[in-house]
This record gives structure tokens, C-alpha cells and sequence, in this order.
């Protein structure tokens, strides 16, 4: 078989959503002959078990904080040793990270074919033959221009998200959302590290009228899961589901969501689902606005200005009015009316062969 390797991180503070994308490519390349292995730090809310579970192998760094900037050259080092005991030619080394840069990939690339890029920041300079950009971007044509190599092929856009195959099976299945809302989602990432799921529980309690039902959905690595599970059970309408796998089935059945900006917020829009986003992470800015104005989202800024009764608000401003819904709806579905699955595996294959 052939062998990707990943160098991606999930913990408490950086979230699970590299990670995750990361499994996603890892299993449309495993149904193409790749192996995948993935270099990992063992952080706090890391998510081994679930790379695991999903069949990939995992080496640990085993370092305990986080890497900071001035330690690049150490985890590529460290990285290198890695690939030097697989003893085995690796075809892809593919980066999810916001502290590696040119710097560190130029130290790897003698010991790959080819390295591949996911970012969104655009902050920073990369030795890379593909670079993966999923954002929605007014000038995307540009962006990156001058931080990577000129053969580098950018992918950039909405129609470049890296999904699970069940998000487009259930697309094909999906009637327009008709304005009632009586299915609410409350999922704000993973690990969830500004604890927004309490603030939306609390704002749950102090509804006069509610959704005939709300699903909540927390990561393994929530570090609050057990006073969300106690809140819970505090309330008839509300179920808890801890680390699912069939995200996209919890998305279309939904009427409206609360939740987080990142990788998560275009799930919901490719199914076409109304959501109040907020931004719990800086790096989450540009996208949240750039749906926000598309007309796919509503924001409710930063997790610094929202509380119970921000959320409180959001969810009786959902419920009266169905035609807003109605046309953020339409607006998030017109933002992948051209993407296809597997489009990014397919440049992936392209670039090796060209």
C-alpha cells in the first residue's frame, strides 16, 4: 500500500477539528490503496482512541504542552526520526497545524514525495506541492499567492470541504426546509473550550416555549461533559449524544443550530441548515463573517459577548421568523452547488500523476 502521514493535533484548547477532517481524508484515501499513520503531540483532550477506532495507526510525540513556535525545530525533528525508524517511502505528508510553517516542511521534505497543506489562516510561508484552504474568501484567487512555491496547486473554497461520503448521500435525500422549527442542534466542537454548551442549556431553561426536541452533542474531550450531562437530564426535550460518527445525519434532521464557527459551520450550510454562529476561536473571524454576509449564517460575535440570554434571544428570534430561515437555508445550500465528492482525493491522485 502507499503511505500518508498526517502531523495533526486535537486537544482541549485546539479543538478537534483538525483531527477530524484529517480522518476524513485518511478514510477516502484508505478506500484507495493508502495506509495512513498520523504523528500526533499527546495534549491534553487529544483524540488517539478515535484515530484508532478508525483503523489508522498513531505515533505519539510524547510531549506534554503544547509546541510552541520557538520548539518548531524540535518536533521536526522528532518527526523525522518517526519516519526514518517506518523505514518505508512515504507518498504524502499531509500538515493540519497553525505552528508549523516553510521552516519546519523544508527540514521534512526530503523524506516524502510530496506534502500537502490544510490551513486557513494564510499568515505564514509552506514548502508544499498542495495546499487545502475549505473557507469562503473574496479574494481567493490571491490568497496564498506569495506564501507558496509557484507548482504549488491551491485549492481554495467551500467546494473544497472535506466530508464524510454520508454528508453527500443524505444531500441527495434532503427536502428544503419548510420553517418550522421543531428539531434544535446545539453543537459548539469537540472539546467546546469557551463552554458555550452551558450557556445554550441555560438559555434553554429560561424559554417560554420550546422545540418539541433539542439534540446536544459534546466531544470525548469536553473537560464540562458532566455538568452538561447533569443539565440534561434536567430537561424532558433534550437529549445528549457524547462523540458521534453520524454528524450528518444529526444536521439533517435539524431545524436550526447553535454552534461554533470552524470546519463544523460548513457542515451545517452543505446541508443546508440555518445556524447562529459564534466565534470562539480568532482564527474562526473571517469565515464566520464572509457566511455571514453570504446570508448562509447569523453571527453572534465573539464567545466573550454571548451569554444565556444572547442564545435565549437568538432561539425565540428563530422560532418567529421561518422566512429568514427559509433564505439562509437557500443561501448555505447555493455555496456547494459545485462541490462533489471526492474532489480533493481526486487532486491528490492528479498531482502524483503529473
Amino acid at each position: 500500500m502507499k503511505c500518508v502521514v498526517f502531523r495533526v493535533d486535537a486537544s482541549v484548547s485546539i479543538g478537534s477539528g483538525h483531527v477530524m477532517r484529517c480522518l476524513t481524508l485518511a478514510d477516502a484515501m484508505r478506500e484507495r490503496g493508502y495506509a495512513s499513520l498520523f504523528i500526533c503531540r499527546r495534549l491534553n483532550g487529544n483524540l488517539g482512541d478515535e484515530i484508532e477506532k478508525r483503523g489508522h495507526r498513531v505515533i505519539w510525540i510524547d510531549e506534554h504542552s503544547p509546541m510552541q513556535l520557538d520548539r518548531s525545530q524540535e518536533d521536526s525533528a522528532a518527526t523525522v526520526r518517526i519516519l526514518k525508524q517506518m523505514n518505508r517511502s512515504v507518498n504524502w505528508l499531509i500538515i493540519d497545524h497553525y505552528e508549523i510553517d516553510r521552516d519546519w516542511e523544508s527540514i521534512l521534505k526530503p523524506y516524502v514525495k510530496y506534502i500537502m497543506v490544510i490551513d486557513d489562516l494564510a499568515n505564514r510561508s509552506h514548502l508544499c506541492d498542495l495546499l487545502l484552504d475549505q473557507n469562503l474568501h473574496a479574494d481567493a484567487e490571491n490568497r496564498y499567492r506569495e506564501l507558496v512555491p509557484l507548482h504549488c496547486k491551491r485549492l481554495i473554497g467551500p467546494r473544497y470541504l472535506l466530508l464524510s461520503p454520508s454528508f453527500y448521500s443524505l444531500k441527495g435525500k434532503l427536502s428544503r426546509r419548510q420553517g418550522r422549527l421543531e428539531n434544535l442542534l446545539v453543537f459548539f466542537g469537540g472539546s467546546d473550550p469557551t463552554n458555550e454548551t452551558v450557556k445554550a442549556l441555560k438559555a434553554l431553561s429560561e424559554l417560554d416555549v420550546v422545540p418539541s426536541r433539542t439534540t446536544v452533542i459534546i466531544g470525548s474531550a469536553n473537560p464540562n461533559r458532566g455538568y452538561i450531562r447533569e443539565l440534561c437530564g434536567q430537561m424532558d426535550k433534550v437529549r445528549l449524544h457524547v462523540q458521534v460518527d453520524n454528524m450528518a445525519e444529526h444536521i439533517a434532521q435539524a431545524d436550526f443550530a447553535l454552534g461554533a464557527g470552524g470546519v463544523a459551520m460548513w457542515e451545517r450550510c452543505f446541508l443546508g441548515l440555518p445556524s447562529a454562529i459564534t466565534i470562539v476561536a480568532d482564527n474562526q473571524k473571517a469565515s464566520v463573517d464572509a457566511a455571514e454576509k453570504y446570508g448562509a449564517v447569523w453571527s453572534l460575535g465573539g464567545h466573550d459577548q454571548v451569554n444565556p440570554g444572547t442564545y435565549r434571544k437568538i432561539v425565540e428570534r428563530a422560532m418567529s421568523l421561518p422566512d429568514e430561515r427559509r433564505m439562509m437555508n437557500g443561501k448555505a445550500l447555493e455555496l456547494f452547488e459545485r462541490s462533489s465528492h471526492p474532489i480533493v482525493l481526486d487532486e491528490i491522485l492528479a498531482s502524483e500523476e503529473s
